[in-house]
């Protein structure tokens, strides 16, 4: 269950460019997410510090260490506890969950990494010799730059990154096919979502795209990320508008963008998820 005060982080609001993955390695400089949230993409954490970090989710926390790889799935509050970054080296992949989907193998869901049937679900521990392939795999990753080649390159080796977890994992298959059918439906109702956010997103259209009731729809997105869909809608939206705020866009436009017809709608929703309306927001975006 998602914290009150948690805050939903998207790729847009950390200032990331809406690929199926990203990769940051978190090195020096203040910790940026010092505070509990979560993503609407899964997560996978390479601790490489060398100074010990305290990890918590929800109502649960650890000491990872080197060597240490933490699973962290959707919606699923979080927070890497430490104020600066220096010794506390850690590499992070978010993956889009309709890559999971597509990556994976009829005999081998990467579902599985993110679930209980993960026998080190969430943390698992690598001594510094199966370490030393995802060490070179990172390197090989951090040295790419933005061409269209090098993007090819770059999901290879998540794609090799995530099979090698499985094998170093063995996950035992357990989990039911229809469990497993609603993380890849969920995974594919966020994408289209993120697709179509100046779009009608109501719960009925959603359910239509699917060929599902409204009901249905909801209770499985529920279900998977205990999150409800309608909620994550309206998160996604302000939290995009944020963005665009800080630049010059016409305000009736980035509510337009967001799927916003009506200011006065926008208005009301934005004020109550931000605290201000967006006019207050932008005005004090630009004075920091």
């Amino acid at each position: 269950m998602m914290e009150k005060d948690a805050k939903l982080l998207s790729k847009l609001s950390l200032m990331i460019s809406e690929n199926e993955f990203h990769a940051l390695l978190h090195a020096q400089g203040k910790n940026q997410t010092d505070y509990y949230h979560y993503h609407d993409y899964y997560e996978i954490l390479f601790y490489l510090g060398e100074r010990e970090v305290r990890y918590e989710k929800d109502n649960w926390s650890t000491v990872i260490r080197k060597g240490d790889v933490v699973f962290c799935r959707m919606f699923e509050n979080h927070i890497v506890d430490c104020a600066e970054n220096e010794g506390h080296l850690r590499f992070c992949v978010g993956i889009e969950p309709h890559l999971l989907g597509g990556f994976s193998k009829k005999d081998a869901s990467l579902y599985l990494l993110f679930s209980n049937q993960n026998p080190n679900y969430p943390v698992m521990h690598l001594d510094m010799v199966r370490m030393q392939k995802y060490l070179w795999m990172i390197e090989e990753f951090q040295q790419l730059g933005n061409s269209p080649g090098e993007q090819i390159i770059a999901s290879s080796i998540i794609h090799r990154m995530l099979g090698s977890l499985y094998c170093d994992l063995k996950p035992e298959n357990h989990q039911g096919t229809a469990s497993l059918q609603h993380m890849d439906m969920v995974g594919s109702i966020i994408h289209f979502i993120e697709q179509n956010l100046d779009q009608d997103l109501s719960l009925d259209r959603v359910a239509q795209h699917y060929n599902y009731s409204p009901a249905y729809i909801s209770r499985i997105f529920k279900e998977i990320t205990g999150s409800s869909l309608v909620r994550y809608i309206i998160e996604k939206r302000i939290g995009c508008a944020k963005q665009m705020l800080y630049d010059d866009m016409e305000i009736m436009r980035v509510a337009e963008k967001v799927g916003y017809r009506n200011y006065s709608n926008f208005y009301k929703a934005f004020r109550k998820a931000v605290g201000c309306g967006p006019e207050e927001f932008r005005k004090k975006a630009q004075e920091q």
